[in-house]
């Protein structure tokens, strides 16, 4: 029996200097460019928050969907214990109309790295809301 790969991606996680998150930003969307004609199937971000790296892969690929008409664009994975999931899915939304329908998320249900630094915001789906959205009353 012949096995035979159909699709190969690739993953990257996006790291970026200190003192120049730019260049690094930048020279990951330049190897999802070269991924594409190299003849990959799909490129793939990590994204993650307080590290030296992508944090919002629905941006970071909204932007790859402009430089890109082929391959297919995901994350690997979102940790969701930060997000906000109206937001998310408004962002991963957009990202997949920019790119024509390319967008494979990924998600992570379990406990996010870093997750003391930011204590009971975790998981709390309305991180950053006024506490008028969490409670159902004024905060006045």
């Amino acid at each position: 029996m012949t096995v035979q790969i159909s699709n190969l991606s690739f993953l990257t996680p996006g790291n970026y200097p200190d003192d120049n998150p730019y260049s690094g930003l930048e020279d990951t969307l330049q190897l999802f460019e070269y991924g594409e004609r190299l003849g990959f199937g799909g490129a793939w971000i990590r994204q993650r928050h307080l590290e030296h790296g992508v944090g919002s892969a629905a941006v970071f690929l909204a932007a790859a969907a402009q430089r890109t008409s082929r391959i297919e664009l995901g994350t690997a994975v979102i940790p969701i214990g930060y997000e906000s999931p109206f937001r998310l899915a408004e962002d991963l939304s957009m990202a997949d109309v920019l790119s024509r329908g390319r967008l494979q998320p990924g998600f992570s249900a379990g406990t996010p790295p870093h997750a003391e630094l930011i204590g009971s915001l975790v998981f709390d789906g309305v991180t950053g809301a006024p506490t008028i959205c969490r409670t159902g009353g004024s905060n006045d």
